[in-house]
């Protein structure tokens, strides 16, 4: 039997897997569609345990389960950038908010190109900030739910979330954390100290890691 990657990607409308031998050649694919959550005008979310979690274990049971080989390793991919709020052990306490297609956060990216200087966001971050970014969202959070704020100990995006339910690390590819503007410093490649603190207070970001 050939060993075997298996690949995983949440998207917005889908879930896709693919399981590839050593040549790069697909040897079997599977999808599961889901719903896209509009729950009020400028809101987009994904439920994460429904959507995320148990359609990567369907889409990897079908693969597996039809017994083309081992699979030798495993790489996730996710939409992003979003925000999914979880307590100490990853556990969700709330949808999670999606990547610019959700608007919600337009009063914070106002704010926070006032705190900290829209050239100055741009130059250390390297994008402006739209409602793409992960920042403003993690302040809307802070204040328009206090209460699930106060019970948030970890930041997840799409990925990042399966790579925790799968091997239990807190981590969060470069890429991914540059989209989370402005907490992310693009020529440092980290996380900028003195704005997450800000936005983040209380928190630990996740470890910071390439994606190989």
């Amino acid at each position: 039997m050939a060993d075997l990657v298996l690949g995983v990607d949440v998207g917005t409308a889908s879930t896709k897997g693919v399981l590839v031998d050593a040549d790069g050649t697909v040897v079997a694919s599977a999808v599961r569609s889901h719903e896209l959550s509009l729950p009020k005008p400028g809101w987009a979310e994904h439920d994460a345990e429904t959507t995320w979690w148990s359609e990567f274990v369907a889409v990897t049971r079908e693969l597996t389960g039809a017994r083309h080989g081992g699979v030798i390793g495993v790489g996730v991919s996710g939409i992003g950038p979003c925000l999914l709020p979880t307590d100490e052990d990853g556990r969700p306490l709330r949808p999670a908010i999606l990547y610019g297609i959700d608007t919600r956060a337009a009063a914070e990216i106002a704010a926070q190109q006032e705190r900290f200087g829209a050239d100055k966001i741009l130059a250390r971050c390297g994008s402006p900030l739209t409602s793409q970014a992960v920042g403003p969202k993690v302040e809307w959070l802070r204040r328009q739910e206090p209460d699930t704020w106060a019970r948030t100990r970890r930041l997840f995006m799409a990925s990042s979330f399966l790579v925790h339910r799968l091997t239990g690390a807190y981590v969060l590819d470069h890429h991914s954390a540059s989209q989370a503007v402005p907490m992310y410093e693009l020529d440092a490649n980290r996380w900028t100290d003195d704005w997450s603190a800000d936005i983040a207070a209380g928190l630990d970001l996740p470890e910071l890691a390439w994606p190989g």
